[in-house]
């Protein structure tokens, strides 16, 4: 039985983040001789991060009842800033090196342009299929990714924490994994969230995704999670209010449904 309540908190805005952002955009200025000597592990907030990190901790402060049962961080450094900018009452943070990023292995830390030009095959894996394939050099896809956390973390919770109320900062790859698992989604489910211009259904800095097993109608404590509440509390128009989880089940003719969305190119 997971916790009453599990709210995850996604980092503020970072080194590595503006860094990216740029790079993206044929801007590698950032990538600096220093500024790639680091592993992304040892990424600081910025000046911005460290803002959404105040507002996301006002937000909760002012939303939650204090103090909280649990408390756990990340070991990456962004992570850990965030954590202590938020500022909750009686905190006692656990560093659980399970929820770090991603592995992006050779690509850690690499402009865009090197990306695509060193790993020109992992590339168009990547675009194939970001669900499943690996970045180069030996990386997490999300299903590793997805089994690292539930064989470890989510089993944690399940163990430790049923009858508590606990606050995880962590990354958006972790949210978006830890959000299969708790949601029951799986590999289309990845791919249309991971490519969504809905802000309600981004992960951006300091988003928060509230799970609980308390039902928002009726105030009534579940055995099983029953809702979910996004929040980007930077953002005035980014609190999206409770969500019903519905976990899919699928009849034979749900299934046929899914299958014919895939066209078949060969036949005997």
């Amino acid at each position: 039985m997971l916790p009453i309540d599990t709210i995850f908190v996604r980092h503020g805005q970072s080194e590595g983040n503006v860094a990216n952002k740029a790079s993206r955009t044929g801007d590698n200025t950032f990538f600096t001789p220093d500024f790639r000597e680091r592993h992304s592990r040892a990424f600081r907030l910025t000046n911005k991060g460290i803002d959404q990190a105040k507002s996301a901790g006002e937000w909760l402060r002012a939303n939650i009842q204090m103090p909280l049962d649990r408390f756990y961080v990340s070991d990456y450094i962004r992570a850990k800033e965030t954590a202590a900018y938020l500022d909750l009452p009686q905190a006692e943070w656990r560093v659980e090196y399970q929820l770090r990023e991603r592995d992006k292995a050779l690509m850690d830390n690499c402009p865009v342009d090197e990306q695509k030009k060193m790993f020109e095959l992992e590339e168009k894996q990547y675009r194939l299929d970001p669900f499943l394939s690996y970045p180069a050099g030996g990386g997490e896809s999300i299903p590793m990714l997805c089994l690292r956390l539930k064989a470890d973390f989510v089993e944690h919770l399940a163990r430790e924490c049923f009858d508590k109320r606990v606050v995880v900062v962590c990354h958006g790859h972790v949210m978006r994994a830890i959000q299969l698992e708790l949601e029951n989604l799986g590999h289309d489910d990845f791919i249309r969230l991971d490519s969504s211009e809905n802000d309600s259904e981004k992960i951006r800095n300091c988003q928060i995704l509230w799970y609980s097993r308390r039902d928002p109608d009726t105030n009534k404590i579940n055995s099983h999670l029953v809702a979910v509440r996004s929040i980007c509390p930077w953002d005035p128009k980014g609190d999206y209010g409770w969500r019903k989880i519905q976990r899919t089940r699928y009849s034979n003719e749900g299934l046929h449904s899914e299958v014919n969305k895939y066209p078949r190119h060969a036949n005997s």
